[in-house]
């Protein structure tokens, strides 16, 4: 219920009749608004009481502070759009974008409109417009995938659960961070990450991505006397492009990454090494639930990777809307779902309510 000052009309009642509950009729426990000039009356509290079976007061959950973060250098205003717009739609927590040096005004504009976060990168990144991908593959876009995992960690420090995306490629079509509250095993896990639909191998037919990935090896600093195709073999390809984790997580990866990757090892296989083959207490020594792809909070569908349709959104296995698209742009336009930026930022739920009222 949401009570207004008098604490005698609500938008909705409970209605008191002789049964299990109650010992007598009472009718309505409150008078229910019929007159829109009420509704400004309304107070919103920031946590809804909730009761057992019992009819008894629980104590509402603490509700865990969480951070969406992504590298955003280089990109145009319509990208930030997208990104910014659809996640706005379907979170009202914190967010933090890395920003090219001195951003424009209109990536600022968009940036304070919806309430997030920015720090600017002072590296020597200069591939200018990204979203054409014009340094994709080059040293200089290969070092910064790796130095934005430094990001991850700082930022990720004065938060319960982060999830670090992908910038360009990502979309939002539910809340990010709802398997909290809905997955509650999932919840518990130090690091979630997902995969796409093919297994690590090194002898037989192989998936394209895969070989493309063992073409890395030569360069990839790995721990001496590490057996990486005993700990790769079977194994999902985790996609290092969306990632939720703990604090303690991102620590553990950031040093997996610099101490593997380099300009001709990427990011994402300094992630499988290090998860697949339990470097720094990640894998093996500690539970990393291996989403696949149309499970969990992250669905990377693209590179033959699964999804369903539902209505104009992509939907994971269980036929709900996966809660981030990554790689979306990959599917074919006449499979593609189509996705529209939100309008107006999300704000609280209380003033939500109150712009459909009035």
């Amino acid at each position: 219920y949401h009570f207004p000052k008098d604490a005698s009309k609500a938008l909705g009642a409970h209605w008191r009749e002789k049964g299990e509950h109650f010992g007598r009729s009472e009718g309505a426990s409150h008078d229910v608004v019929t007159d829109p000039g009420d509704i400004s009356n309304l107070v919103f509290p920031d946590d809804l009481n909730g009761y057992d079976f019992g009819a008894a007061p629980i104590k509402p959950r603490a509700r865990p502070a969480t951070l969406v973060v992504a590298a955003a250098v280089g990109y145009s205003a319509e990208v930030f759009e997208s990104f910014v717009g659809t996640l706005r739609w379907h979170y009202d927590g914190d967010a933090l974008l890395l920003v090219r040096k001195d951003p424009p005004p209109e990536i600022l504009s968009i940036l304070e409109k919806n309430r997030v976060f920015y720090r600017e990168y002072f590296g020597d990144n200069t591939c200018g417009d990204l979203s054409k991908n014009l340094c994709h593959g080059d040293e200089i876009w290969d070092r910064f995938n790796i130095e934005r995992f430094e990001l991850y960690r700082i930022a990720c420090q004065e938060y319960d659960y982060c999830m670090a995306l992908d910038f360009r490629d990502a979309v939002f079509q539910a809340d990010p961070f709802g398997y909290l509250r809905t997955e509650p095993a999932l919840a518990k896990a130090e690091l979630v990450t997902q995969s796409h639909a093919h297994l690590w191998g090194f002898t037989g037919k192989l998936a394209v991505e895969i070989k493309y990935h063992n073409r890395m090896i030569p360069f990839c600093n790995i721990p001496e006397g590490l057996e990486i195709r005993r700990c790769l073999t079977g194994k999902p390809l985790i996609n290092a492009g969306g990632i939720v984790g703990r604090p303690s997580a991102f620590e553990k990866l950031e040093k997996v990454v610099n101490q593997i990757a380099n300009p001709g090892c990427s990011d994402q296989m300094a992630v499988n090494i290090g998860v697949h083959c339990g470097l720094e207490g990640l894998g093996e020594s500690s539970a990393v639930p291996l989403q696949g792809t149309g499970h969990g909070p992250i669905n990377s569908v693209g590179y033959r990777s699964v999804f369903t349709k539902v209505g104009g959104s992509f939907g994971d296995l269980d036929c709900m809307p996966s809660p981030v698209v990554h790689q979306g742009e990959r599917i074919k336009i006449v499979d593609r779902p189509h996705r529209n930026s939100a309008k107006e930022p999300l704000f609280s739920a209380g003033r939500a309510v109150l712009a459909q009222a009035g």
